[in-house]
Formats: C-alpha cells, structure tokens, sequence
C-alpha cells in the first residue's frame, strides 16, 4: 500500500476520484486547442498490470490517493535492489581496492541512488586526517607532507601565517633598537681599534728612528725623516752611504712589521662578521622562538611538527635579513604584506586536505578529472628559487577526497588515457604522487620542486552508460580496477510495488522541485507513460530524468491555467511537448 501523508479513505477517494478531462480546453492565443486524449495514444502495457483497467491503462480511482500532496514521497530507486547491494557493499567495505563501476542509463537516478548509500556509510565513518605541505628547509628546495588531526591544517597555516606577520613587524624593530645598535658598534670599534692600536704602535717606533708612516691611496708608506720633515728622494740619495744603508735597513723591518698587521686584517675581518652573526642571531632568535612556541605547544603531540619547527626557525634567524624594513620604511611597519609575499613564500603552509567536524568521510565528485584537478598544480612566480618559487601549492580532488569517495565520470578517464593510468597507478600504489606530465600553469619556464607523496585511501567510483561500460572493460589494467559493479536497469516489472513506488517518486520530484501537486489522473498518465517508454511487456520506465522534465513542464501549463494542481491535460500537453522537442528520445540526466 502507498505511504501517505495523511490518512485517505480509500472508498472516499475512489468517489472523490478526478472526472474525465473535458474534449478540449482553451488553448494560448493563436494556440490550436489541446485534446484530452492523446493526439497519438498510449498502447496499453500488456499484459494488464497492476492498477490497470480493461484497456490496459491505469485507473486512477484504483491509485487510492486524490493528489500527491496525500503522498509520502520518495526519491527512488525502483526496483534496483542489486544495484543498492552493491553500492552499499562498496560502501562499506573497509580494505582498500574495492573500486566502483555505477552503470546505467541517462536519468536512472543512479547518482542520487550512489550518493545516497555513500552519504550513509560516511557519516558513519570516522573523519580522515588532515595534511598539508611545508617547506623541508634542506637544500633540494623540497616539500614535506605533514600529517595533522581532522580539521587542524587550516588553524595551523593561519597560526603559521600570524607568526610570519609577527615577526614582519618584531623583528625590524628590533634590529633598530638603541640596544642592538650600542652592541652592533662596540663590536665593530673593537675591530677598527684592534688594528689601530698596532699601527699607532708602529708609527711611535719608526717616529723614533726618525722614520714617518705615510697614510697614501695604495695603503701605507715609509719614509725617512730629517729635521721633522720626509726626506724626498734625491736628497737621500745624496746621504752617505753607510747612513743610507741603516736607514733603509730600519725601513725595511718596519715595512715588514706593517705587512705583518695587515695580514692579519682578514682574520680580524672573519672574526668580526661572526661576532656581529652571532650578535643577529641571537636577537633574532629570541623573536622567533617567542612567535612559535605557541603553534609547538599546540602541536606537540603531532608527529613532525616539531622537527618542521626547529628547521623553520633555524631557517628564519639565517634568513632574519628579510625581515629587515627597506630603507624609508617606518619602523615596525613593513613597506610589504609579510606571509603573503613571495619572499616569505618558503614559510607558507600549503592546505591539500581537510575536514570540519562532523562531516565524517569526504565524498567528492570532479566533474572534470584531468591530471592537474586530480593530482593538483604547483603555482610557481618568476625568479626566485626553490620554496621561495613557490606561491601556491593547489590540492585535487585525490587530495580532498582522501579517506573517502572519488566520483568522476567514466567519459573522461576514456578520452584522457594517460590521465587514466596515472589514476591507476596511484590507486594501485596507495599514495598521491605530484609527477605531471607537462609544466604546470605558473611554472614560467622553471623547474617543479619536489613534493613529498601523500598516502592514499580513497574508493573511486565510476559512472558509465552501457557502451562506456564495455570500453573500459576492454581495458584489461583499468577493468582491473574494479571490485564492484552496480548495474541499474532502465525498466522493471510492473508490480503493486513498483505502481505505488512510481506515484511516491512524483511526490517526491514535486517536493524537491517546489511545483504543484498532481492529482490521481495525471499520475495515471505518468504511469503509462512509463509503461510505454519501457515497451509494454509488464514493466515500468524507471528513469527519473524523464519524470521531472514531464512534472516541470506540467507545472507550467498548471500555471498557466492558474490551477491548484497539475490535472492529466497538463500532463499530456507536456508530454506532447516533449515528443516533438526530443530529438534522440534521451533527456539529460537529471540525477
């Protein structure tokens, strides 16, 4: 018996049953006006099934209800009890490989059906993980996969972010400081007095044996000295020559002792570089630890987060200079946005999966499976190199997916066979590997940096037509994908069940699609209609396309009428409608 909204009694309602359709009714201006009865009747769907009369067609008074506002409605499938097993075994089963091939006709309802049996067995699932990649700070300019809890990527990419922005402010000011700037010159005074010192000492030496020390363009010269003032050349050339001698003798040594001081100018300069290196990294550390500690407590339980942030801040102290304000800038006020820049680009935190709480298993449908929306794409900024190239890392749909259900049509793997087979292989591997055929958009010419693979659960489930269906089956290493098959018929048997289940659908795309009720008559109609499509023989159409374009365009010629409900002649205006529209008899699927 039907499920109704309320309670009909069913002798009332076969008096209240509606009358026949006047022969014909006012039609649009300039409209020729519409018969009752079919211009090019339905044959009877023999033999007589159920809720049929003499001739075969369905009797209204016999459905039990006056308009499908009366029913409980329904969203089908009918009489696809194999298919729904097997959905729901595929569904439900927890080892890997259990991949899914739906085939049916267009308008089956074979997605709502899928999405249905999968929306159960996800809700009852647990949430995956989630994962994002991050920078590996190591020379190959790489990317490592962390693994986070269900719905922590995002609080820890912002985190990460906030930290970055911190910093962009902290750490300018900082090194601008009164305090940094007193320690910076002590070390760099030390320096310039260090060797001054030894040359003041040298020149009161030579001054004593009235030789000067002659600060010149090339460095410093020696000269001697007479009576308070330097001896030009041919004057001592003209001083005897034992004199000569000694004092060339007295210049020599101190030219030595002058070579001595500046050869160790570079060890003092090496020396003074890592006392001033020292001196940064210890301003800058004490910032940066103070900007992560909380993201490592937060995360201290998770695997990898805290090795990923002891190489961020070792990174981020080496590399404080990028921090520093340009010159101009305000202090504390960056002239640029920090985390968002290209050259914070190596700290970023890039989401490839996540999930908010309560939504169980992912189930994701691409519409357009092509190797970049599957396996995501590197977006990459001219110039720069390595992590610093990079400006988004986007996810695919194996990404989002992950932990759940992949739904993709069976047209697209056939017209991209290399697309298909990277699928395969990432199936068969269980992981997510970044290795595209072609350069990326945004790579400008530049190299991929490599990025580390994500592990893979998904169950990908396939929607085919019949002819789909045999050429991908004619693919052996793609047949072997799947596990499972759920095939939906496009016609059953003509039963009570089926009859009643029919009505309860109509009910149902009335609902859904916010039209007018149809009373008993245009059920009927529908019904037949279904019988015919489906050949006669006892059975029922079952394609649920065909069903709402019928209703919606019934609903149209209701309104016109200015009805309360959608009568058998609005039916088969639509009807009518349709025929001549329908120029392959396929309706795109509406499921």
């Amino acid at each position: 018996m039907f499920f109704k909204r309320s309670k009909v009694d069913k002798s009332k309602a076969a008096a209240e049953a509606p009358e026949a359709a006047p022969a014909a009714q006012s039609a649009e201006p300039g409209e020729a006006p519409v018969a009752a009865t079919p211009a090019e009747p339905i044959e009877p769907a023999l033999p007589l099934g159920a809720h049929t009369n003499s001739s075969g067609l369905t009797d209204p008074a016999s459905l039990g209800f006056k308009t499908t506002a009366d029913l409980q409605p329904a969203a089908g499938p009918i009489g696809q009890e194999k298919a729904m097993e097997a959905i729901a075994f595929a569904a439900g089963m927890k080892g890997s490989g259990y991949h899914m091939l739906v085939v049916g006709p267009t308008g089956s309802g074979r997605r709502t059906a899928t999405r249905t049996k999968l929306q159960e067995a996800a809700s009852k699932a647990d949430r995956p993980a989630d994962w994002v990649y991050v920078s590996s700070f190591d020379p190959t300019g790489g990317f490592r996969a962390l693994k986070l809890p269900p719905g922590a990527a995002k609080p820890f990419a912002e985190k990460m972010a906030l930290a970055i922005d911190h910093l962009a402010e902290a750490l300018p000011a900082a090194f601008a400081a009164d305090d940094y700037d007193l320690k910076r010159r002590t070390i760099e005074e030390e320096f310039r007095f260090s060797r001054e010192d030894a040359l003041e000492a040298l020149r009161r030496e030579a001054e004593s044996q009235n030789i000067a020390l002659l600060r010149t363009p090339a460095g410093i010269a020696v000269a001697p000295v007479l009576e308070g003032k330097v001896v030009k050349t041919d004057v001592f050339n003209s001083v005897p020559e034992a004199l000569r001698r000694e004092v060339e003798t007295k210049i020599a040594a101190l030219e030595a002792e002058i070579e001595a001081i500046l050869a160790e100018r570079p060890e003092a300069e090496k020396d003074r570089r890592a006392r001033l290196a020292a001196l940064n990294e210890q301003i800058a550390g004490r910032h940066v630890r103070a900007a992560l500690d909380d993201i490592k407590s937060e995360f201290a339980d998770v695997a990898g987060v805290e090795s990923y942030l002891k190489a961020a801040a070792r990174d981020l102290v080496r590399n404080a200079g990028l921090f520093v304000a340009e010159p101009g800038a305000h202090v504390g006020k960056p002239s640029r946005a920090a985390a968002a820049h290209p050259r914070f680009g190596r700290y970023a935190v890039h989401v490839m999966a996540t999930t908010s709480a309560g939504s169980g298993a992912p189930i994701v449908q691409d519409a357009n499976p092509t190797y970049a929306n599957l396996f995501g794409r590197v977006e990459l900024a001219p110039g720069g190199d390595g992590p610093s190239q990079v400006v988004r890392i986007k996810p695919g749909s194996l990404h989002r997916a992950n932990g759940g259900y992949l739904l993709i049509d069976c047209d697209a793997l056939l017209d991209s066979p290399s697309t298909a087979e990277a699928l395969r292989r990432a199936l068969d591997a269980e992981e997510i590997r970044f290795d595209p055929p072609t350069s990326p958009i945004g790579a400008v010419g530049d190299e991929v940096p490599d990025l580390e693979s994500i592990p893979l659960n998904v169950r990908l489930v396939v929607f085919a037509n019949a002819e789909m269906q045999r050429r991908l089956t004619s693919n052996a290493a793609l047949r072997r994908m799947f596990k499972v098959e759920a095939v939906f018929e496009h016609a059953v048997e003509r039963t009570k069940e089926t009859v009643e289940m029919l009505a309860r659908i109509v009910a149902g795309i009335i609902d859904k699609q916010g039209l007018r009720p149809v009373d008993a008559a245009g059920v009927a109609l529908l019904i037949d209609e279904a019988a015919h499509r489906a050949g006669g023989k006892g059975k029922l159409s079952v394609l649920i396309g065909d069903l709402i374009d019928v209703c919606r365009g019934a609903d149209h010629w209701a309104a016109n009428e200015s009805r309360d409900a959608i009568s058998a002649l609005d039916v088969e205006r639509a009807l009518r409608q349709r025929r001549s529209s329908e120029p392959s008899g396929k309706l795109a699927e509406a499921s």
